[in-house]
């Protein structure tokens, strides 16, 4: 959806809440204390009130948009503004463009991406192709100390600089299906251990259902007990037949470009969010109904970010626990 037909659709407020509680509730009201549909509108407002517990709501209760005094329209152009933006947008560029404070701007594209979190119960299958790429700068001189919880595009400096495994950059670890819904997911690792890397094939593959494309890294080898794995030795070749990780490369190249373009700075604690985004626009990416795709999950989610704080501790929010429809899956 472009910018004009947003501007067309949802240019006031009723507008906006009128279309949020259809997506959150359909035509009938539930209210948030019980979930239960004892409610009673308050006439003349955007209030409900609860009969159970004598407590009013509206449909923003316990979502992104709850508690914020940015206007809603602002808030469906922000969206629109961050969905059409392929390679992301600069809170610096939204306060301009939407002429709200940088801090507004940052602290909401924050939960809109907490909406854009996958719950993880899609499992991938088919032919997945598995690899790990580094995020961190070139470095620029010698005998400069840096912050080992950044990660700068453009400042991150080493004595004995080194590019892929063996970097102080951080790693991010990524699967993409090759054919199917070509669905992706990532996560920001610490460490690059076969135990991490089968971790996350268990949480996020459907196991006897796919074969695994990767390059020739040892961690990768554990996988050869558990479903078929295939390696492409880099250092001779990138393809060989079917068996190549250029589909995951590419998606690699849209993340470097779009941080590279878009963020002078990312500290390693944000860096999940910035990623959920680029696999949430990847995944939707010939979706015709992004926005409300988006919007559905934004009222259903808890706002995960709260004063600049997140609620809990990042990758938790970002790659939740394995739930019990995963495990019977896997």
């Amino acid at each position: 959806m472009n910018l004009r037909e947003i501007q067309q659709k949802f240019n006031t407020r009723d507008k906006c809440i009128k279309f949020l509680e259809q997506k959150k509730w359909g035509d009938t009201p539930i209210s948030p204390f019980t979930g239960k549909t004892n409610v009673t509108k308050r006439a003349g407002t955007i209030y409900y009130h609860c009969n159970s517990t004598n407590k009013d709501f509206t449909v923003l209760k316990d979502t992104i948009f709850e508690a914020s005094k940015m206007p809603l329209p602002t808030w469906f152009m922000l969206i629109a503004i961050m969905l059409n933006a392929k390679k992301g947008i600069s809170s610096a560029q939204l306060s301009r463009q939407l002429g709200i404070t940088y801090k507004t701007a940052w602290y909401a594209q924050m939960r809109v991406r907490c909406a854009m979190v996958d719950d993880g119960e899609e499992l991938l299958e088919g032919i997945l192709e598995m690899d790990e790429t580094y995020v961190g700068g070139k470095p620029r001189r010698r005998g400069v100390k840096i912050d080992p919880s950044v990660a700068s595009l453009s400042t991150v400096t080493t004595e004995k600089p080194k590019r892929g495994r063996g970097t102080s950059k951080i790693p991010v670890v990524g699967i993409v299906e090759r054919s199917g819904k070509k669905r992706v997911v990532t996560k920001v690792m610490d460490t690059l251990t076969s135990r991490d890397m089968l971790s996350m094939l268990k949480k996020y593959v459907a196991i006897d259902k796919s074969i695994m494309m990767t390059d020739e890294f040892r961690s990768y080898r554990a996988f050869d007990e558990y479903l078929q794995h295939l390696t492409i030795e880099h250092k001779k070749e990138y393809v060989r037949g079917i068996i190549h990780t250029n589909t995951i490369e590419g998606f690699w190249s849209q993340v470097k470009n779009g941080i590279k373009g878009q963020y002078q700075v990312l500290s390693k604690k944000y860096l999940p969010f910035y990623m959920v985004e680029f696999s949430y626009k990847y995944n939707n990416r010939s979706s015709k109904s992004n926005l409300e795709k988006l919007v559905s999950s934004a009222v259903e989610d808890e706002k995960c970010v709260v004063s600049y704080k997140p609620k809990k501790n990042v990758k938790r929010i970002v790659n939740p626990p394995k739930t019990s429809k995963n495990r019977k899956k896997s």
